[in-house]
């Protein structure tokens, strides 16, 4: 006992010793390590001198989103009578959206770690809309193989739309600590928290010719998804530096998402004309004929990947730090589609990617 005594008396002045060199300012501004440093890993920052260390990034997104399996309407199928030519598979027509990141962190003064959070924000939408004899629905809206055969489904649908619609909010919290393993590479390994609420719509709408058993009519579908997500994200960033401005960097992160969905399916059905003359219902009234909500929770992974070129400035006796970056980034929300499913001919679940084009800034001071 009295050895275990002399053994933590003098630990724990070594301790207090080494957190208290660890918490004072920094000597190195993280931009090339020196080979004679006796340090392991020393501080990469990016940090100033005689500031707070606190920093600012602001991004903006030039993006594309897209979820896998809302294939609406596919054309083609044919009547086997006669040679049908080649059709395609309609799904919303991808854009490229604006968005933005802004950002705020802090160099803390022990070992070079530093904390920041990051909100990020898109909002993009696809549509599409078809018309033709052949088209062949994707989604039994408001259940039409009930009441139109299958024989006459290609032949009936003449007008098909599908339109997708996302508004995407994320807070990324982060600690970590970047520092160099070689003279001209630095790597930030760190661990946090991913928060998300999103609005995911997805309508379908088909219209149905007259014929001497089929009503006209207008279908339509509203899918529409509330979701939420906590979870763990740990990744990533590398950075190599050619020389004290310049650099390559690539970034990776993974989450584990515990998400809660909320989906609402809505489908109407509307006729406006009708071969028998005492319609029920009425022409013009539009029939709710499919309404109910799916609520779940479930763990969901995202992957985030990024590269791209980096600038990086001192100035004022290194007393503020600038840095710009242009890159691409890639995101994947794995099995993200969850909307609610009928009948075998709807489209599989699927996943929702979004990539594209970014712009960060960071200050300093």
């Amino acid at each position: 006992m009295k050895q275990l005594w002399q053994t933590l008396l003098l630990i724990l002045p070594l301790s207090l010793n080494a957190f208290h060199y660890g918490s004072n300012d920094r000597e190195s501004t993280g931009k090339i390590a020196e080979e004679s440093s006796n340090v392991i890993t020393p501080d990469a920052g990016p940090s100033v001198k005689g500031g707070i260390n606190v920093f600012f990034t602001a991004d903006f997104l030039y993006w594309s989103a897209r979820m896998d399996g809302l294939v609406f309407a596919t054309s083609g199928l044919g009547n086997n009578r006669s040679t049908v030519n080649k059709g395609h598979a309609h799904f919303p027509n991808w854009n490229w959206k604006p968005g933005f990141k802004v950002g705020i962190g802090h160099n803390l003064p022990h070992d070079g770690w530093d904390v920041f959070i990051e909100y990020t924000y898109i909002r993009n939408n696809a549509f599409r809309s078809v018309q033709g004899e052949t088209l062949d629905p994707n989604w039994d809206v408001s259940d039409l193989t009930s009441f139109i055969p299958a024989d006459r489904i290609p032949g009936v649908i003449s007008y098909a739309r599908g339109s997708w619609d996302l508004k995407f909010n994320v807070f990324d919290l982060e600690l970590g600590r970047n520092y160099f393993v070689s003279q001209y590479l630095s790597v930030r390994p760190f661990s946090g928290f991913k928060f998300t609420w999103q609005d995911i719509n997805y309508h379908v709408r088909y219209r149905t010719l007259l014929t001497d058993q089929i009503p006209e009519s207008y279908l339509r579908m509203r899918n529409d998804v509330d979701f939420w997500g906590i979870g763990l994200r740990s990744g990533l960033d590398l950075t190599w530096h050619v020389d004290t401005i310049f650099s390559v960097y690539g970034n990776l992160a993974l989450t584990a998402l515990w998400a809660q969905y909320e989906i609402l399916r809505r489908d109407t059905r509307t006729d406006f004309a009708s071969p028998n003359p005492n319609p029920t219902p009425q022409l013009g009234t539009d029939l709710i004929t499919y309404n109910a909500e799916k609520d779940f929770h479930s763990i969901k992974g995202v992957l985030e990947l990024s590269i791209g070129l980096r600038g990086e400035w001192w100035f004022a006796d290194e007393r503020y730090h600038f840095l710009i970056q242009a890159g691409w980034e890639e995101q994947l929300w794995i099995n993200h589609n969850q909307f609610i499913k009928l009948h075998f001919v709807e489209s599989a679940h699927g996943d929702m990617v979004l990539q594209g084009f970014v712009l960060k800034a960071r200050f300093d001071f």
